[in-house]
């Protein structure tokens, strides 16, 4: 997104006096250096919630506040590189919405109605996102295709057409959750299936051969998918225990 040179070469230009080539050249040191240190703020603001106990933790609240923040940048760092793809956008909302459902759970401990409907549409709108790509409504990427042949073996047609079932399949989970009759399996596969791919990071590129028998970076891809299939765990747990039934009946 810092390389966006329609976006800032005027500014670059006018307001720094170089040209936008020498800017290019000469920021790489910092974008570089600021990428560290941002890297090294979210395992902070990640480790925090499992050092300090629940209760210490709710009043450092605030720290979910800049988590957001620059998980929201990355998704829209992602859409602009995507083309605008509204796919691309709508599939980040899990991962960018996962500190604010912490920050909701912190401020009130209570599950409430709101915290559930909110976390089932972001849940919708992430395999929402990933079916327009599956399905072939935007060009599948080529790292689907890989994975699932590399883990499954399928030929190319095979892959597309497997890809187009789980598509159509995330579609039907997305729409699924909203109603009562249907929650439940559509949470259930939205577990399953937003943990297989999840894991099939990890599964499709490991290489005893490789460096850290190719866990780097491909684990860090699986952690930060978590969200796919916790966030939907969590709330069927909720569900089934009857914490928020209740209030989902009066919908």
């Amino acid at each position: 997104m810092v390389w966006k040179e329609e976006w800032w070469s005027s500014s670059v230009e006018t307001g720094g006096g170089s040209r936008w080539s020498e800017f290019a050249n000469q920021s790489d040191a910092f974008i570089t250096s600021g990428l560290t240190i941002t890297g090294i703020l979210l395992i902070v603001l990640g480790v925090t919630p499992w050092m300090v106990r629940f209760s210490r933790f709710t009043r450092l609240v605030w720290l979910m506040i800049p988590a957001t923040l620059i998980v929201f940048v990355d998704g829209f760092a992602r859409w602009v590189s995507s083309g605008y793809e509204l796919g691309m956008a709508i599939e980040h909302v899990l991962q960018i919405g996962t500190p604010i459902l912490f920050l909701m759970a912190c401020l009130r401990p209570e599950f409430s109605r709101r915290w559930i409907r909110v976390a089932l549409i972001l849940s919708a709108m992430t395999f929402l996102g990933h079916a327009l790509y599956a399905i072939g409504f935007y060009t599948v990427p080529l790292n689907f295709k890989m994975m699932t042949q590399g883990l499954l073996g399928l030929s190319d047609k095979e892959t597309i057409n497997l890809l187009l079932v789980a598509g159509w399949l995330d579609i039907g989970a997305a729409v699924g959750v909203f109603f009562l009759a249907t929650r439940i399996p559509s949470l259930i596969y939205m577990i399953f299936w937003g943990g297989v791919t999840a894991l099939a990071r990890v599964a499709s590129n490991f290489d005893r051969s490789a460096d850290f028998s190719g866990f780097d970076p491909w684990l860090v891809e699986t952690l930060v998918r978590t969200p796919h299939w916790l966030i939907p765990l969590l709330i069927m747990v909720l569900v089934k225990r009857g914490h928020v039934r209740m209030a989902l009946a009066r919908q």
